[in-house]
């Protein structure tokens, strides 16, 4: 005989009147339980009725209790959040008040600092102020020397101006020479010792580069050949002498004792040696051994430039003194024309 299985469904065993009575009590059970933990909060509290009622409830039942449970987390999560923000705008308020404490201490100090500073500024104004009178005389000064200097100039271009037609020209200085030379010339051509060239140069030529002591040394010369009335040739012998001698400069040294432009020693008879070392007093001890040997020789004017030369210095080389005698007529025109 076949038998037919039986199905147990859930309660099986159970009267069904006591089933029923079970579940109505777990039901109640579940609201109880929910109704007590309302204290604690509506979010926990769903949470622990929908907990207490899954074992009873159908499958919407509990996708609502799911539901229900996620918004309560939400809340939560948003309390959380909440209470986060407020704390941190708590902080950030509390930090933006300190920060500005600061910044007012701060400027407070520096405002204390620069009022102490003022006294410290105080004297450095004072030397300021009192080195404008300084800096205003200095000013004065300068401006005085300038108007010194014009004045010069002035003085000079008036002199100049004033400086007679005739003296513009070569030959008319000449002629001035000639007037002031001893013994005095004829009329008619210039004698020889008037003349700067009155025989030609003997043999090659140099030339040396004229810096401003060289000129100056050679006015020297020159101003003191016409003031002893011993004509453009003198003054063109003794330059070309101290061109071979020093190159037209003041030295300090020499051959045993000689010193200055012509090399002259004081050890035979030319002065001191700083007498030696004066230009003006070394030109002169020349041109006037220079004239005695003028007197011993009356035709000097027409012998070469280096025998006149030779028969002053008595040098070891007579002949080097000629290759001066084109650039020393040159300086002696040129200066001449300066003085005459």
């Amino acid at each position: 005989m076949t038998r037919t299985p039986q199905v147990t469904h859930q309660g099986d065993g159970v009267p069904e009147g006591l089933g029923s009575r079970l579940n109505s009590k777990k039901i109640l059970v579940a609201a109880g339980a929910g109704l007590a933990l309302a204290g604690a909060g509506a979010a926990a509290a769903a949470a622990v009725f929908a907990a207490s009622a899954a074992t009873v409830a159908s499958p919407t039942d509990s996708v609502h209790r799911a539901v229900a449970a996620a918004m309560a987390r939400q809340e939560l999560a948003a309390d959380t959040h909440a209470g986060k923000a407020a704390a941190a705008k708590t902080r950030h308020a509390d930090h933006t008040a300190a920060h500005h404490a600061d910044t007012g201490r701060a400027a407070v100090a520096a405002h204390l600092r620069g009022r102490s500073a003022l006294p410290a500024q105080q004297p450095a104004n004072a030397a300021h102020r009192a080195a404008r009178p300084t800096a205003h005389a200095a000013h004065a000064a300068q401006s005085a020397h300038a108007a010194k200097a014009q004045a010069g100039r002035a003085a000079h271009a008036a002199k100049a101006a004033a400086r007679p037609a005739h003296a513009e020209t070569w030959p008319a200085i000449t002629k001035i020479v000639a007037k002031r030379t001893y013994p005095g010339a004829r009329h008619g051509s210039l004698p020889a010792a008037d003349r700067l060239t009155p025989v030609g140069t003997t043999g090659p030529q140099a030339w040396l580069p004229m810096t401003t002591q060289r000129w100056d040394n050679a006015a020297t010369i020159v101003r003191q050949s016409l003031a002893k009335h011993m004509g453009l040739r003198s003054a063109v012998i003794a330059i070309a002498t101290a061109m071979q001698e020093s190159t037209l400069v003041n030295v300090g040294y020499g051959t045993s004792d000689s010193l200055g432009l012509f090399q002259q020693r004081p050890s035979m008879g030319w002065g001191t040696a700083q007498q030696v070392m004066n230009p003006a007093h070394s030109a002169d001890a020349f041109l006037q051994a220079l004239r005695t040997y003028q007197a011993n020789n009356p035709g000097w004017s027409h012998q070469p430039l280096w025998q006149s030369a030779q028969g002053v210095q008595a040098s070891a080389f007579p002949y080097a003194y000629a290759k001066w005698e084109a650039q020393a007529a040159h300086v002696v025109q040129t200066v001449t024309g300066h003085m005459v």
